[in-house]
Order: structure tokens, then sequence, then C-alpha cells
């Protein structure tokens, strides 16, 4: 009885010796705050834009909750009127042999208390060549140079990105000149990617093949490609404090299902840290085609054909 004692003493003071080490644990909770940047345009009954509104005039929620707004600043951009740059008239020019430029693969840096970006607009034409095929790539190309040609203000300064080749490439860092812009652009070369995805719905094409790999698996690693690289742009742009557009040139973006939220989620909060806002512009413009497609891809089997959802699926599927 004296052992058993002694056991139960020993472990008694045991227990109370770590009892105060437990107690001395203080949990830590940290929290974090990220300054999203958003641009608003007020006008007022005449369409003239109003210049003295500071934060007290604005509300802003999430979910339902108010938030603090920690800076209101106006920034002058130019009238309409004023908006149409005079035609370029230089000659487009050629890359000068040598060692390539640092900005081809990364945005330049702001330096502190640098403004030169004040009252600007900054566009990054970003080109997925891997989602569109070789029509759309000169249709996406000829529509940015239109758009650079005729319609750049004196306000916009402008940036050119490409996907292709599994690498996301800065073309031309942020600049107004018009030039540097179209000659970037003239460089680019409209190829296959290799990338084009296979339906696997029941407006998939009927090969008569033997079974083999679904190529549902494809489609989800290639989606998830696509939304990483511009995760990757994305991250790029967060150099800048300014807020930046994004146009996205693609032949759409297909989701599927609940396999590709992870990356899509990624990509978003990615976008929402770098004051990034993405404008997704559909290269392949209006399409009108028969319901169970045209003649270049094969005709859907299955009962699918007959009861409307093979239709059904390759309409929402584009």
């Amino acid at each position: 009885m004296r052992r058993l004692a002694a056991i139960v003493l020993f472990s008694a003071l045991v227990a109370g010796a770590q009892q105060p080490q437990r107690d001395q644990a203080t949990p830590t909770f940290r929290a974090t705050s990220q300054l999203v940047v958003q641009v608003v345009t007020v006008h007022d009954r005449n369409g003239k834009p109003i210049e003295n509104l500071t934060e007290q005039d604005f509300v802003v929620t999430e979910n339902a909750v108010p938030q603090t707004i920690a800076v209101c600043e106006f920034q002058r951009l130019p009238e309409a009127a004023d908006r149409a740059p005079a035609p370029s008239t230089r000659p487009a020019q050629t890359a000068e042999p040598g060692a390539p430029s640092v900005t081809r693969t990364q945005i330049a840096p702001e330096a502190p208390g640098d403004t030169r970006h004040r009252d600007r607009r900054l566009l990054a034409l970003y080109f997925d060549m891997t989602a569109m095929p070789v029509p759309d790539q000169l249709r996406a190309l000829a529509a940015a140079e239109k758009f650079i040609r005729n319609q750049m203000t004196p306000a916009d300064v402008v940036a050119l990105m490409e996907f292709s080749s599994g690498a996301v490439k800065v073309l031309q860092d942020f600049t107004g000149d018009r030039d540097l812009l179209l000659a970037a652009i003239a460089k680019l070369v409209a190829e296959e990617q290799g990338l084009d995805e296979n339906a696997a719905d029941e407006s998939a094409a009927d090969t008569g093949a033997a079974f083999g790999q679904d190529d549902a698996e494809f489609n989800i690693f290639n989606t998830d490609r696509q939304l990483s690289a511009l995760q990757t742009a994305v991250g790029m742009l967060g150099t800048l404090k300014e807020k930046k557009a994004l146009v996205y040139f693609a032949s759409g973006l297909r989701l599927n299902g609940s396999d590709n939220q992870a990356q899509l989620r990624a990509t978003l909060n990615a976008a929402i840290r770098a004051n990034v806002s993405f404008y997704p512009v559909d290269a392949r413009g209006l399409v009108a085609e028969p319901p169970l497609g045209d003649a270049t891809k094969g005709s859907p089997g299955g009962v699918g054909m007959y009861t409307g959802a093979a239709a059904l699926a390759m309409a929402l599927s584009f």
C-alpha cells in the first residue's frame, strides 16, 4: 500500500508541476487587412464629373458589413474631346541586336514616392494564346492594334503580356508610346498551341475509339494552367500600387464543375491583393452554328442526339 501511495503521490506532483506551464501559454490571434483600390466615376445631372467628393460621401460594404475607407483622392483624366491622339507616323522599329530588355520578363517596379502613373489609366493587354485557335489569335491581335492606333487616349499607359509555350511573358512594359506597342504586337506569331479542349459531355464526337483516358481530366488540367498563368500575370502587375485593368483575350475558359475552384479562388485572391480587375474579351465574337456543330468537329453519338441533350450541352459549354 505504501508503494502504491508513493506512485500516486509522484504522479500528482508531476501533474501539478506541469499545470502552470499550460496556463502560461497564451493564445495569439492575428488579423490582416488588405487595401483594395476601387475606381468610381461620379457625374452630375449635366454629365460633368464631381470633383469635391470625400470619403464621407461614400459607403462601402462587404457582405453587408461597412468597410473603412482609408484613402479617397480625385484623379483627373482627359475629357472625351481630348482623348483621340494623333495617328502614328513613325515606322515600326525593329529590335536591335544585343541583350534582351529587362522588362521582357517583368514589370518594372515603382520607386518609393514615384507618381509617374498618377492620373493615368493602366491597361494590361493579356493574350492567352493557348486558349485561342489561329483565327481567333489573329482577330485578337487585330483588335488590340486597332485600339492602340485609334482609341488609346493620352491618359492610357498600356502593357502587353502573352501566355504561350507554358510561360507568361511581358512583351512590353507600361508605356504611352504607341509605336513601341505596335512594334511588340507585330512580333507576335499566331500558331497552334496544342492545348485545345475536347468536350467530355453529351456533345462529344462519336469517334468509335476504344475505351481510354477520359478527356475530362485533361480539360481540368488545361483550365488550371490557364488560371495559374493568370495568377502569375497578376503577380507581375502587383509591383505597381495603382489600380490595374487586365484585358483578357481568349476563346472562352471552361470551368469543370468544382474541380477548378481551388485554382480559381487562388487567382481571384491574388488579383484582389494586386489591385487588378479582369475584363475578358471573347475573341470568337458573335458565333452562329448548327445545334449539333459544324463541319470542324465530329458528330456526337448516343441518345443525346435525339433528346436534345447534345445540343444543350454544346450551347452551355460555349
